[in-house]
């Protein structure tokens, strides 16, 4: 499981992530589900993503679907597409991430509602536990929104 903590050795953060039209940043994480980092966007040729899925909601569990761009489960596909990469489940786009220079990134679109965290947005705004999230910054690292289960 990725935490705070604990992140994956070729994980190095963009030092600028617009996410759904809110910038981090410094390094920061757009979601923490307690200690636990659902998504990482990290730098590469392509964005390198980590995504993990709600597994147990009461023992708060994850596991993880997508490690370094690739798939872990069958029911994931990741792909790149016009220099966006693409991460969709059930043929919904959950997750799309597009590299505007080697700092800075944008999360063009998510909606992570399959992987059991209420939170969607697009280009426009975020929407996260009842709460929508619109051109707001945030720099020096940290996390933009923690969940709590």
């Amino acid at each position: 499981m990725i935490t705070r903590n604990s992140t994956p050795k070729n994980y190095i953060p963009f030092n600028t992530l617009i996410i759904c039209s809110n910038t981090l940043s410094g390094g920061g994480n757009l979601v923490a589900v307690g200690d636990v980092l659902p998504l990482l966007i990290g730098k590469g040729e392509i964005p390198k993503i980590w995504l993990q899925a709600l597994a147990d909601s009461k023992k708060n569990q994850f596991i993880t679907i997508v490690e370094e761009s690739i798939s872990k489960h069958p029911a994931v596909k990741v792909y790149e597409e016009s220099g966006s990469l693409n991460v969709l489940i059930s043929e919904e786009i959950v997750l799309s991430v597009k590299i505007l220079n080697q700092d800075t990134a944008v999360v063009e679109k998510l909606d992570f509602r399959p992987i059991g965290l209420n939170m969607h947005g697009d280009l426009s705004s975020l929407t996260a536990g009842g709460g929508t999230f619109s051109g707001n910054s945030m720099s020096g690292g940290g996390t933009l929104i923690g969940l709590g289960l």
